[in-house]
């Protein structure tokens, strides 16, 4: 039989009413008496349950990570996968778990773990609504938005650096020769979205090219709606001759339009995506694209939520990753 709160009274010289007081309330428990009765327990290896451990460090040891429903299922989707390993990595490096779901799901009975502070701190990656964020940091929970920056100040996030990335992107057709350069947008996130088309208009103007709105296109970032996006530019009588798209699955369904079309990739239309996922190498000709670092990503979160969870000062502004253009055969 393993240590028993009698033990740890014993041997600290108080009463088990009191060892059981420090556990279940323990600012009511002095704290020198407190302390000794930390020592008796550790000295022993006496391990409460984990509600009494929660009930005085006042942690409950886990950790919600909160994706946008739209980015489901989050294991097999080509951008989140890595970064959900590495906050997963994280959290079990501490000794902790982690809780994963949708900002839908958290409309169900389920999610009242995390909204009745039963977490201790949340990540919450992409087009998470305001309300959500506001709704835990009123209940005291910190919170890290991940690939999304927040709309009001004192929220740390982590993203990528969007807008170099896509002007690197730009810079890599033009010098292959490009003077006529579409951009096929999925509909994500306003910021993500947002920064990566205005480095497309930018790069642009700042080499004297045009802007031909026929060639610049926002569609779901689901097969159908990229495929129909995609056909409205091969119909075109003028079709642009390289084509920068905003992730690696609107570029990997554009990419098999232009094959279904009868066109050669990079001969007639080059293509360039953003993220650098596993589709890059699957496809043929295999894709050049824009590498984000998700793991760092990942891991950056995981890391500024336990400083936010210490009581430890966190970066004022978003934390950065930085991009790299991967040139492969397609563009």
């Amino acid at each position: 039989m393993g240590p028993t709160i009698h033990d740890v009274a014993r041997l600290a010289g108080v009463s088990k009413s009191t060892v059981s007081r420090a556990y279940a309330d323990p600012d009511k428990v002095k704290g020198p008496t407190l302390k000794k009765i930390l020592q008796a327990a550790e000295s022993i290896n006496y391990t409460p349950n984990a509600v009494a451990r929660a009930m005085i460090t006042r942690k409950t040891g886990n950790i919600g990570f909160i994706i946008c429903e739209k980015q489901k299922p989050v294991i097999s989707n080509p951008f989140y996968a890595p970064i959900v390993e590495a906050v997963v990595d994280g959290v079990n490096r501490r000794g902790n778990s982690l809780f994963i779901s949708s900002d839908s799901d958290m409309t169900l009975p389920s999610s009242r773990i995390m909204m009745e502070k039963k977490v201790d701190g949340v990540i919450l990656a992409s087009q998470i609504a305001p309300e959500m964020i506001e709704n835990f940091r009123n209940k005291g929970i910190p919170v890290v938005l991940l690939n999304n920056i927040p709309v009001s100040d004192g929220i740390p996030s982590v993203i990528n650096d969007d807008y170099q990335g896509a002007r690197d992107a730009m810079e890599h057709l033009i010098h292959q020769g490009h003077r006529k350069i579409g951009m096929l947008s999925g509909r994500y996130s306003p910021f993500l979205c947002t920064k990566r088309h205005q480095a497309y208009l930018d790069t642009l103007e700042a080499h004297g090219l045009p802007v031909d709105p026929r060639w610049d296109i926002t569609v779901e970032p689901v097969a159908e709606d990229i495929f129909s996006g995609m056909n409205r530019i091969l119909t075109l009588r003028e079709k642009p001759t390289a084509l920068f798209c905003n992730s690696d699955v609107v570029a990997v369904s554009a990419m098999k339009s232009i094959l279904r079309s009868g066109l050669a990739i990079p001969g007639d239309i080059a293509v360039v995506g953003y993220d650098n996922s596993e589709y890059c190498q699957v496809i043929e000709p295999e894709l050049t694209s824009v590498h984000v670092d998700k793991e760092a990503m990942g891991r950056i979160a995981v890391d500024i939520l336990y400083r936010l969870i210490e009581g430890k000062p966190v970066p004022a502004g978003p934390e950065i990753t930085a991009t790299k253009l991967i040139t492969r055969q397609s563009g």
